[in-house]
């Protein structure tokens, strides 16, 4: 008798890590299981992140583990799977206890806080300027941080919920239904699930998703009802962006949703600058922001001029040699300052 098909890497990544426990504990686990599980967790840092988090709560739910909802899924599953070879029935029924303990909605609110919502301590993280540096936080996201950034995580109840005070940082979101991932910045609050997107704070607030969903939040200002009452409670405003879109906000009562080339974006993350037909003044401020040198444009009608090229962050010379080269513009050294004028 073949055995019944329980199809757990069908699932997201918490149930292919509760899959991968429950073989490792049914004490069947094969040589061949190992080379894949190996594989699996070279996939992403996620996979291990997940798979440690998972062993970690098994381990510390044994009264759980004796509950009457488990044990009755236990009886259930040996009498479904009579005459199915012993070692396949412990792999399987030690996926479904693991799956029930960890997920199981009834048990979990019993034990405490989803599994894969690992609460944040209090940390800040900072980079200097020209510096990027990756972090995995606890629950296995990875946050890419640009340049001259703060970043700052909170232990708060198992929420996951992160504060980017200045600067750039790129999230790639562990997936998380029941606990959503919230950065707060610039007085909004951006909010996922399971995805990736860029969020900037410096004097404006910008938000690009690559992929999936996001939601970002503001209160809206209160208004007075009429000359002299009180101001009416303020309101949430929201809008929801889809994978490929930008939120732009220049200011606090203006916000602008477009399409944007999410690859050019966020170039950055692998240390590369993508500029097409950008006016020279806003590129000259985003070299500043990875260079201590000073680049001043002395002319405003040079500002104007457009550039095209990808340089790497805090590359100064090689943007002095494009001018150079393109005949936009003559540049002058003057210690660490660099003067840009007309031909």
């Amino acid at each position: 008798m073949s055995p019944p098909v329980e199809d757990f890497e069908d699932g997201g990544v918490e149930d292919i890590a509760c899959n991968w426990l429950a073989r490792r504990r049914s004490g069947v686990m094969s040589a061949k299981d190992q080379r894949d599980l190996d594989a699996w967790l070279a996939l992403d840092p996620a996979h291990g992140a997940a798979l440690e988090a998972a062993e970690r709560a098994w381990d510390g739910l044994e009264a759980f583990r004796a509950t009457p909802e488990l044990l009755a899924r236990r009886e259930k599953a040996r009498g479904r799977y009579a005459g199915v070879p012993r070692a396949w029935i412990m792999r399987t029924a030690a996926a479904i206890a693991a799956i029930t303990v960890i997920g199981g909605a009834a048990g979990w609110q019993y034990a405490g806080p989803s599994l894969f919502a690992r609460g944040f301590s209090d940390q800040e993280y900072r980079t200097a300027i020209g510096e990027r540096t990756n972090l995995t936080l606890p629950d296995g996201s990875v946050v890419t941080l640009n340049t001259g950034s703060v970043l700052r995580t909170r232990a708060d109840h198992g929420k996951r919920l992160v504060y980017l005070d200045r600067g750039q940082a790129f999230f790639r979101v562990a997936h998380d239904p029941l606990h959503p991932f919230i950065v707060s910045a610039a007085g909004r609050t951006v909010t996922a699930v399971g995805t990736a997107f860029d969020v900037r704070v410096d004097g404006g607030f910008e938000v690009t998703l690559v992929e999936g969903k996001v939601r970002v939040a503001a209160p809206a200002r209160a208004t007075p009802a009429r000359p002299g009452a009180a101001a009416a409670p303020a309101t949430v405003q929201t809008t929801e962006l889809v994978a490929g879109n930008r939120f732009s906000a220049p200011d606090a009562s203006h916000w602008v949703v477009a399409a944007a080339d999410t690859a050019r974006e966020t170039s950055w993350v692998t240390g590369r600058l993508t500029f097409e037909n950008e006016r020279l003044a806003e590129v000259v401020a985003e070299f500043e922001r990875y260079s201590p040198r000073r680049i001043v444009i002395e002319d405003s009608a040079l500002g104007d001029e457009l550039v095209s090229g990808t340089f790497e962050a805090g590359d100064v010379d090689a943007l002095v040699r494009t001018l150079r080269m393109a005949k936009i513009a003559r540049v002058e050294e003057d210690g660490d300052a660099l003067h840009l004028a007309p031909l």
